[in-house]
Parts: structure tokens; sequence; C-alpha cells
């Protein structure tokens, strides 16, 4: 490999070791790219930045052998590759973390990480025993918070993240792209993730990085490239161009990426009380106000997500019980029941339970509210369409059709399907969980306002995410969760680090479970 500066960054005058010249994806008469040139040394950390369906994905996809480039070339070291399959890319040393995840829910960790690559005895055997010390020896080294002997299935969304990364990194890699690598991730985890990150620049890795959160590209990136409608429209360095500049490339236009702040109050008179009873751990209170966005915060794998989850009935060992204004109390101990009475709940993993991925755009999004698209049973495609595509145009979604398969999307377009379903359910409450993940600057822009016209409707919205910063821009108030308890209730105006040291144990909100909204 080429040496690399002190810094990290390519010594000068390295040839590249990744050159893309002209290339492009053709599907029937549309280009998913066309034209691109991307030309990465070693020891570089390289962003690709881009609205949903601006050709990220597809690119990441040819470089990684899943498709075959329809134009173009690919050249490593100089010379000219081509690639039938993901193992022959492997071979050639590009490794990829997707952001719609691999992970084979029933096998450990362990067994992910070296799937297909397993260690054999002299017989030809499953060498357990080193497989498992392989990957402990890993995870230790790159300081990867996950057992070996953990059914995959059996963890979060973000423990999911980290075995794709540490199986990434258990091959002979020398081009490592990485796909949103940090949506699901808390601010330790993510920190950890960029020392890696700058640990294997260092050693000489090219690291493509997409991502839509733009602070990370000025954090970790050397340089970037935009693509917009599958063509590569700026490439520079992190340090010539500025944010805004970056977010018009992307999106064409000038857009703010902050989060919107939230309604300046909420709605003080009318109260939605939950309460999620379980025989195994002591029952949690939560109050909510309509009109009020309150949020979740706390560390990965604090419960956040079980929480909201039984919020929603989606915990079949436990039931939400609530009270809304003087409605009589009700149960709900199943989605069905929850959406009936106007509970809904937006997934914060789309892949595995949230879409119906070989059915249309349409059926997916209308898929909570039937009861107003359908007679006798049948679906009517022209009400289904007219009921649909006003949100989906709301939402700003790229597709070439309504009726293509939902799978076709890139990974924010699927997010916005999954919003445009909870919105189409017309909720009284709704849990939103990691609302923005993968989703680019433009559409995150939509959803905050989105959110917040909700809550001026006198919806309460409960909002889930690892985005500190989100949350709190967000949020009229943030309850701090840890073992699927409220431990803590912060102010809009609290600052992120509040919120990590009220999570952690034996931080300020130890021992102050919160009940019934009383501090």
């Amino acid at each position: 490999m080429p040496d690399a500066t002190p810094d990290g960054h390519a010594a000068s005058g390295s040839a590249p070791l990744l050159d893309l010249r002209g290339v492009g994806k053709r599907y029937g008469a549309t280009w998913a790219l066309e034209d691109v040139d991307l030309a990465a040394p070693a020891g570089e950390v390289h962003a690709l930045l881009g609205a949903n369906g601006a050709g990220k994905s597809t690119l990441l996809h040819v470089l990684g052998g899943i498709v075959a480039p329809s134009a173009g070339e690919i050249r490593l070291d100089g010379r000219a590759v081509a690639f039938a399959s993901p193992a022959d890319a492997a071979r050639a040393g590009i490794a990829s973390v997707h952001q719609e995840l691999a992970v084979l829910p029933q096998l450990t960790v362990a067994e992910n990480v070296w799937l297909a690559r397993e260690p054999r005895t002299a017989w030809g055997g499953l060498d357990r025993q080193k497989m498992r010390r392989q990957t402990s020896e890993l995870l230790e080294r790159y300081g990867l918070p996950l057992d070996p002997d953990a059914v995959a299935g059996s963890i979060s969304v973000a423990g999911r993240q980290l075995v794709e990364i540490a199986r990434a990194l258990s091959a002979s890699t020398r081009i490592l792209a990485l796909d949103e690598p940090s949506a699901v991730l808390s601010i330790q985890e993510r920190d950890r993730l960029f020392e890696i990150v700058r640990h294997l620049k260092r050693k000489g890795l090219l690291m493509l990085f997409v991502t839509h959160r733009l602070e990370e590209v000025f954090e970790i990136a050397d340089r970037v490239t935009v693509l917009r409608n599958g063509r590569k429209v700026f490439e520079g360095t992190t340090a010539e161009v500025g944010r805004g500049e970056l977010v018009r490339h992307m999106v064409g236009h000038a857009v703010d990426d902050r989060a919107s702040a939230a309604p300046a109050t909420a709605a003080r008179g009318s109260r939605v009380v939950v309460e999620v009873r379980t025989a195994a751990e002591p029952p949690v209170t939560l109050e909510l106000r309509r009109g009020e966005i309150v949020g979740l915060g706390g560390l990965v794998g604090g419960g956040r997500t079980r929480l909201a989850r039984r919020l929603c009935g989606l915990d079949a060992a436990t039931g939400a019980v609530y009270r809304i204004d003087d409605e009589a109390p009700f149960t709900v101990r199943s989605p069905r029941q929850a959406i009936v009475h106007g509970i809904v709940y937006l997934t914060e993993d789309r892949k595995r339970d949230g879409l119906f991925r070989d059915l249309a755009v349409a059926s997916n999004a209308s898929a909570a509210s039937l009861g107003r698209i359908a007679r006798l049973g049948v679906v009517s495609a022209r009400r289904e369409r007219a009921v649909v595509a006003p949100m989906l145009e709301r939402l700003r979604l790229v597709a070439a059709s309504l009726r293509m398969p939902v799978r076709a999307l890139s990974g924010g377009n699927q997010q916005k399907v999954l919003f445009a379903r909870a919105l189409l359910a017309r909720p009284r409450v709704l849990v939103c969980d990691e609302p923005t993940r993968g989703v680019d600057v433009g559409a995150r822009e939509e959803i905050y306002r989105v959110i917040a016209s909700l809550a001026d409707a006198g919806v309460a919205v409960v909002v889930v995410s690892s985005d500190l910063k989100e949350l709190l821009a967000l949020s009229h108030r943030v309850l701090v969760v840890r073992a699927a308890r409220i431990v803590a209730e912060l102010p809009a105006t609290a600052q992120e680090h509040d919120i990590v040291e009220a999570a952690m144990p034996g931080g300020r909100g130890e021992d102050r479970e919160l009940r019934r909204g009383a501090p």
C-alpha cells in the first residue's frame, strides 16, 4: 500500500488506489448513475454525499460487485478490473457495510463475522473455539461492545451495525465503504467508530464514507464528492468547501439542514396518560400533552426502542394502558389495537419489521389505512393512489412509479414511504423511532416541518433519536431512558452532555425515575 503521512493523509503524489472513469448504471431507459469519475488514493477518507436517489448506493453496489456497470470502468492500482460478484470484489480487497444490514438474525455475532470464512479444524469441521477467540480479539482490538456468543436477532439495530463493521474489519480490506454507518449509533459509539476510521486511514486504507450528517463530513473526511440525479456535481477537499455550499450542490438550492424548532408551546389543557405494565419490571408511567413533542433520549441499548414499542402494543408480554381526555381507559396489546385507537409507531428498522419489500410503494404507504381505500375487502387502486400520492409528494419521494416494488427505492426514500404510512393512519399519538435515519437534508427538513405541524394540530408526538442535537431542537422536553425506564426529565434548553450524563449508570439521573410526569 502507498505510505501515509503522520496525519493520515495519503503521501503527496500518490497514484489513486481507486479510479472510476465514466462509470454509469442504467435500468431500462433510466440512468441511476451516469458518467461518474472518482479518483482516490490510499490513506484517505472520501465522503460521498447526495440527496436520496442521487446514486450513492448504486455507486457502492457497482464498486462492491453487486451490480455490473453499464458504462465506464473501474481501475485499482492503475489496472482495469471487473467484478462478477461481491466475492470478486472482496478478493480484490473491497468491503462494504450497507445501510440495509445483512446480518443473519439466527446466527451468533461470531458466526456472522466469519460467515463463509469460518475457521476449520484439521478434519474439516467448524472450529468454534478458534472462531470465538478470533472474534473476541477483533472486538477487543477495535473496542466494539459486542458479545461473540449473542444471537444477532436479539441485539439492537446499532449492535447489528457494529457486527457488519466487525465483519468488514476481519477481512484483508484495502477499500472500506461505509453507508450511513453512524445512523443509529450513540455519541460514544460514533466517536469510537471515527477512531477506527482514523486508525484504518493511518494504515493506508481508503475509506468511502456515505452520510447525511454534514457535521460528520467535516469531522472525518479529507475529500468529498457530491452526486445529484446520478451525476457528479462537485468534488473537493473539506477544507475548501462550506456546509451551505455542500447542501446547495446536494439538492440544487439552499436548504437549512438544521432541525427546525419545535412549536413554541404545547397545549396544556388536554392530557394523554400512557402506562406500560410488565410483570418482569416496574411499570413506567408517561404523561404527554396534546400538541407536545417529547423526546426519548439515552444511550444505545438503554431501552428507548423497547419502551417506544411497548407504547404501541408491539411487546406481546406487556400492555399499554391509555387514558385520553374523558374517554374510558383502554389497553393496547397489538399493533392492530393501537392503530384502531390512533396510536401509531414508526419503526427504526424498516427492513426487518417496517416494509413489505416485494409490494408496491403505494401498497406499503397505505398498509395502515386500508379501511379508507378498500370496499368489501377489495383495494381500489384509484382510491389508493388518490390517498397516497399527495402525501408522498409532500415528503418529496423520488420514485419512477408508485407501482414499483419498494425494495427498488433508496434507503432514504424507503424511510419516506414508512413515514407516509404513519401519517396516513391519522394518529392521535405518533411514536417516531429514528424518523430521519438515512434521510437527506432536504427530506429531513420536510419531516421536521411535518412533525411540527402534527403537534400544532394537537397530535402528541414521541421522538426517539440518536442525534441529540435533533432531539433537543425538535422536543419540548426530553425524557432520559435507561433500562427501558425513565430516569430523568430535561428541558429543551438542556445540552447534549446533560442527556449523556443522565443516561449513564451512576449519573445524575440515578434514582430519579419519573412517575406521572412529576419531577
